[in-house]
């Protein structure tokens, strides 16, 4: 009985160095990965940066931190146009988006620009806050890209306001939510 528990106690030894090695083995894989997203996000960062204050200088924050995503191409993201979805399907692609503070200012979408990237790190569209932006910029000329900017227009946060239309009797025909515009 003494040799049995003997021969146990040495298998799940080896069974634990095993796991710990194995667990370290991962690890390292993971700190590898991590300094490899870190130089990614820096580059990804720097190339968005230089194609925002090139194209809309009023619409690059710094304020914030930017928020990179890692993205496949697929139908379920709206914000990409159908030519492109239908000719990269599956591909991977980047996006840097520069948040801005709501209280401040006001756009049409969640961020001030938006800048997308190919696996490769070409840059293929660059949105502004304002539903503005450069479709299919990886095919442009140099001197094409030169000659664009877009105009920056400022909007004030206003606030939401609920309207409820009534009939004569005073039941509710609808309830409208809309923005309204600050007075200026």
């Amino acid at each position: 009985m003494e040799k049995l528990k003997f021969i146990s106690f040495i298998v799940l030894c080896l069974l634990g160095i095993n796991r710990i090695a194995y667990s370290q083995e991962q690890d390292t894989v993971i700190i590898k990965d991590s300094i490899a997203k870190m130089k990614l996000d820096k580059k990804l960062i720097k190339l968005a940066k230089q194609v925002v204050l090139k194209h809309g200088p009023e619409y690059y924050r710094e304020y914030r931190e930017p928020v990179i995503r890692y993205r496949r191409v697929s139908k379920a993201w709206n914000d990409l146009y159908p030519e492109f979805i239908e000719a990269y399907a599956g591909q991977v692609f980047y996006t840097v988006e520069y948040p801005y503070n709501e209280e401040e200012e006001r756009f049409y979408t969640d961020y001030s620009a938006k800048v997308y990237f190919h696996e490769d790190l070409t840059i293929f569209h660059v949105s502004f806050g304002h539903c503005m932006g450069i479709k299919d910029y990886d095919k442009l000329s140099r001197a094409e890209k030169n000659k664009i900017r877009i105009p920056y227009i400022q909007r004030r946060p206003g606030k939401w306001v609920r309207d409820t239309i009534r009939d004569d009797n005073g039941n509710v025909i609808e309830i409208m939510n809309r923005y309204e515009e600050p007075p200026e």
